[in-house]
């Protein structure tokens, strides 16, 4: 005789960029203990790679995970950590600068924090008659980025152009070679209008105050990202 099956409750939220409402689960042992393993590693890209694997195993609404912005997969992933492990989270902060060395433990309610920032509909005019449609970079752009070299941020940019378009039409049949090309014959001020909406993309953001409990001072500090919420 097999085992009893146990019933998974669900759970629905909406994604920021899209404002799509989306069903999700908890996530199971199983799937903690893969990006678990995936910290100790300490690896960057398995990290991300882990965090959009559970989170593609537990939104049951159809979504394509990889073509979601950094801060829906952050904030989605902070959903389903709030109804898998526990809403509350402890972390211990020490001050930004001073003499005192002490961590102070701090509770954050995960249904306080918030994606901070406009979000745009990316689309941007490079002259009057010219514009571009952008999406915002998934995780997968990110880590990318990890090169930290100018090739690869020009790389990013022109993969998260959806299209260029004027007054007549929409031209979306681009290669990679084709858009490098015509991002590279762009001015340095145009060129500068691709990489502000990249300056403003919106992230999870939270402003912390505590009272040290070692010497009494107040402080404050902005947690920004995933991880800073698991620091």
């Amino acid at each position: 005789m097999g085992l009893p099956s146990i019933a998974t409750p669900q759970f629905s939220t909406t994604i920021p960029s899209t404002g799509q409402e989306v069903e999700y689960r908890p996530f199971l042992v199983k799937e903690e203990k893969i990006l678990l393993m995936a910290l100790e590693g300490g690896d960057q890209k398995e990290i991300s790679r882990a965090t959009q694997n559970i989170i593609k195993s537990c939104v049951i609404t159809d979504i394509d995970v990889n073509k979601l912005a950094t801060f829906d997969v952050e904030f989605l992933f902070l959903k389903l950590r709030g109804k898998s492990v526990g809403e509350v989270i402890d972390l211990k902060i020490g001050h930004n600068a001073g003499e005192c060395e002490h961590k102070t433990e701090v509770q954050i309610n995960l249904d306080d924090i918030s994606v901070d920032g406009d979000i745009s509909d990316g689309k941007i005019m490079i002259d009057k008659d010219v514009g571009v449609k952008m999406r915002y970079p998934g995780l997968t752009d990110i880590g990318e980025l990890e090169e930290q070299n100018t090739e690869a941020m020009f790389d990013v940019i022109n993969s998260c152009i959806e299209y260029v378009y004027d007054k007549d039409n929409v031209y979306n049949d681009f290669s990679k070679k084709e858009i490098k090309e015509w991002t590279e014959g762009l001015s340095q001020k145009q060129f500068e209008k691709l990489t502000e909406f990249f300056q403003n993309i919106p992230k999870l953001s939270y402003d912390v105050e505590w009272t040290c409990s070692k010497c009494g001072e107040k402080d404050s500090i902005t947690l920004e990202g995933l991880q800073s919420f698991f620091m």
